[in-house]
């Protein structure tokens, strides 16, 4: 008999190294997969970026005022879910239920 499971949610963490700097969940239902991509994009931004880089990669890109400084979001091959953007630091966003007691 398979085990039961528990709502699925995305559980969010940003990190430097081993050092966890934040971990949030919010549940599957209530964000799409685009949303969550663009959210991982502007944690890493904010943790990683100052505002003039920000800025710029923000700007039309071929331009003067363009240069990618967000990574994009990678989608990470495995058992789990699991999307990443940056490399350090770096925010990450793993599927997982939550226990059933």
């Amino acid at each position: 008999m398979k085990p039961k499971q528990g709502r699925q949610y995305w559980k969010i963490v940003g990190r430097e190294g081993f050092e966890t700097l934040f971990e949030h969940k919010i549940y599957v239902g209530q964000i799409t997969e685009n949303q969550l991509r663009n959210l991982l994009q502007v944690l890493f931004a904010k943790l990683a970026l100052t505002e003039g880089e920000i800025i710029k990669s923000y700007a039309k890109k071929g331009t003067k005022a363009h240069s990618s400084h967000i990574d994009k979001v990678q989608k990470l091959d495995g058992k789990k879910f699991m999307y990443s953007c940056g490399t350090n630091p770096y925010v990450t966003a793993t599927a997982e239920y939550e226990p059933v007691l």
